[in-house]
């Protein structure tokens, strides 16, 4: 006989459970178990519903602009190349601010593999910007002249 509380088993003749102490009233039979089938049915296995993404197509592989670093050098190249005969730097100062200019554009350039030319671009410019507008000076200061002599009077 099984207990109604604890279903453990009970032996004849006890009115108490030794297991959980409830009261034993009448014998309960165990209820039958049901047969285990031998082959049991797979249950279906659902998912999450997945979003479909649409294919995008590979994009062209992008090239280097190299033509703003390209650019800054040649410019670099003349405005030191002008800048140290006198009527003919004021083309040098043009040349200078847009040697600069590309070069600033040329190492913005994300994926620009020749930023080493922008660099150099960038320190021509800018050195003969400075030669250009220190020769200007020198015409109207006699200070300006003095300092132009001690920088560059090896070269005249």
């Amino acid at each position: 006989m099984y207990c109604n509380s604890c279903g453990s088993m009970i032996n004849e003749g006890l009115s108490f459970c030794p297991n959980c102490g409830a009261p034993v009233n009448k014998p309960v039979q165990p209820a039958p178990q049901p047969a285990v089938q031998q082959y049991q049915q797979a249950q279906p296995v659902y998912q999450q519903p997945v979003q479909q993404v649409p294919a995008v197509a590979p994009a062209a592989p992008v090239k280097a602009s190299r033509g703003f670093a390209i650019g800054s050098l040649i410019l670099g190249i003349n405005t030191v190349e002008f800048c140290f005969i006198i009527w003919v730097n004021l083309f040098s100062i043009i040349t200078g601010l847009a040697g600069i200019i590309l070069s600033i554009l040329g190492l913005t350039r994300k994926n620009g593999k020749l930023k080493g030319l922008a660099v150099i671009g960038l320190i021509l410019s800018v050195f003969g910007l400075l030669v250009a507008s220190l020769m200007w000076l020198s015409l109207w200061s006699d200070d300006a002249s003095k300092l132009f002599d001690v920088l560059f009077g090896w070269i005249f």
